[in-house]
């Protein structure tokens, strides 16, 4: 459901964007207006956010390198077709003048995953020379040879092929989580960019609603002024304060146009639309304990993760470093068989009668006295891996950090969002109180002026303490790694 509204979401984007007008001189109008809830603009970015479009990129450009190191075992064909004509000086007379050879080969190399290297080669000759002392002029040599060579000691049956392939892996699956973590923190950055659209466009109507005020208030004392019943001070401190009001709107109308732009950046969405939210602040609540917290934390931080999947591909480096130590010994087995005729097919023939074998069992073995680089290489993963247990153990300890540190916050924003409520409600009553003082006259502009302003701020702070608990939460799930999950996103 969540992917055919976002598809439909993301339509009705095109289609604004592709309507919008231009005023000459003016750039361009907003003249399309889209209503949008947290969850549309959620969708918006997980499906038109290029920092997502970024990241996943960057996920599938790290996992061709499986294939990269899978290569090891893909399957070679050779082959070689030649002509040679050798007419040289030879050092008897016997070899011949004139020596004629074609030749017309064929092999399969693969190595399977036990490390085995399988080399079959199909090989063909023809042979003339002008020398009289050979008995068959021309003769065909026809040969199949099959080898077989296994490592018993360094790469035991493929150790270190296959150990090279798990951590690749392994770097996929980090690099899947570091995506994924991009992925989640370009959402979460749109939903914070709405919620500020969503602030400033509270604070431009509170401002405005003051502004009011101050208006009437300043149509009161000059209609006062006129028979008599205010002083001029008064009523130049309330037109004062009008103009005062009329400033902070102008303010307000610009940051709400800076978080506008944001949140369309965010989306990226064109200018021709204006977004206009649906939500008020605050629209999140939650109940979770930091007990609770920690536990999420731990099951789903991907950095958590992050490290003990190097640790994994450190203990599988270490594997192979200390398997590098060992010498080369390998053991090799050849069989060949061929045909010798005059006549091709007949020489094709007794390579199918396998009547002419040959046998070869064998080890080979090569080590380096000194071994410098193996045992380099071996100290060096040992230190990685100490390296990447400390690193788990460090982050283990960012994560509690992280933790602790959003759930005070959190905490502390949600008893600010109330206390300021009450607040806001005691101003609200102050100002109320006075304003019926003063339509007996029992009041003067300056009361009713810094009432006023006492009453502003007091919004204005109830409002910032309603984004401030709003983006703790978001900020708590971003500790836990849970935004995705939460959501439904993931």
């Amino acid at each position: 459901m969540k992917i055919i509204k976002a598809l439909f979401l993301t339509l009705v984007i095109m289609s604004l964007s592709s309507s919008g007008s231009f005023s000459q001189g003016q750039g361009p109008e907003r003249n399309n207006v889209l209503s949008v809830s947290a969850e549309d603009v959620r969708l918006i970015a997980a499906t038109n956010s290029l920092d997502i479009k970024l990241a996943r990129l960057d996920a599938k450009i790290k996992g061709t390198e499986l294939s990269y190191k899978e290569s090891i075992f893909d399957t070679f064909i050779n082959g070689e077709i030649g002509y040679t004509d050798d007419q040289r000086k030879p050092a008897s007379s016997i070899s011949g003048s004139k020596n004629i050879t074609n030749t017309y080969d064929f092999g399969i190399d693969k190595k399977l995953k036990s490390g085995t290297d399988i080399d079959i080669n199909f090989s063909n000759e023809r042979e003339w020379t002008n020398s009289s002392f050979v008995s068959t002029n021309p003769y065909h040599n026809s040969e199949i040879a099959i080898t077989l060579t296994q490592p018993v000691a360094k790469n035991f049956f493929g150790l270190i092929d296959r150990g090279s392939i798990e951590i690749v892996k392994r770097e996929i699956k980090n690099a899947g989580l570091d995506s994924y973590s991009k992925i989640e923190d370009a959402i979460m950055l749109a939903e914070k960019a709405y919620w500020k659209t969503v602030l400033a466009r509270e604070e431009f109507s509170i401002r405005k609603e003051i502004l009011k005020k101050s208006i009437r208030f300043f149509a009161q004392y000059r209609n006062k002024l006129r028979i008599g019943l205010a002083e001029t001070g008064d009523v130049l401190a309330a037109e004062a304060n009008m103009h005062v009001r009329e400033s902070d709107l102008l303010i307000a109308s610009n940051d709400l146009k800076t978080a506008e732009e944001l949140l369309l950046l965010r989306l990226n969405m064109g200018n021709k639309i204006t977004v206009v939210p649906k939500d008020r602040l605050p629209a999140m609540t939650t109940d979770t304990t930091f007990i609770e917290s920690l536990r999420i934390a731990f099951e789903n931080r991907r950095d958590y993760t992050s490290s003990k999947n190097d640790i994994e591909a450190q203990k599988i480096k270490l594997s192979m470093k200390s398997n590098s130590r060992f010498p080369e010994i390998d053991l090799k087995a050849t069989f060949a068989t061929n045909g010798l005729d005059a006549k091709y097919y007949k020489a094709l023939e007794g390579v199918a009668e396998d009547s002419n074998p040959k046998y070869y069992m064998g080890i080979e073995f090569k080590y380096p006295l000194e071994n410098k680089q193996a045992e380099s290489e071996h100290e060096k993963a040992v230190l990685e891996k100490a390296k990447a247990i400390v690193n788990m153990q460090k982050t283990e300890r960012q994560v509690i950090s992280d933790i602790d540190e959003k759930f005070r916050n959190l905490t502390v924003n949600k008893v600010t969002m109330a206390k300021m409520r009450r607040v806001e409600n005691l101003q609200e009553g102050k100002l109320s109180q006075e304003e019926k003082k003063f339509r007996y006259g029992r009041s003067n502009s300056d009361t009713i002026i810094r009432y006023q302003e006492d009453l502003l701020n007091a919004k204005l702070k109830t409002q910032k303490a309603c984004y401030e608990y709003t983006a703790s939460i978001l900020d708590l799930m971003n500790a836990e790694d849970s935004f995705l999950k939460q959501t439904g996103l993931e």
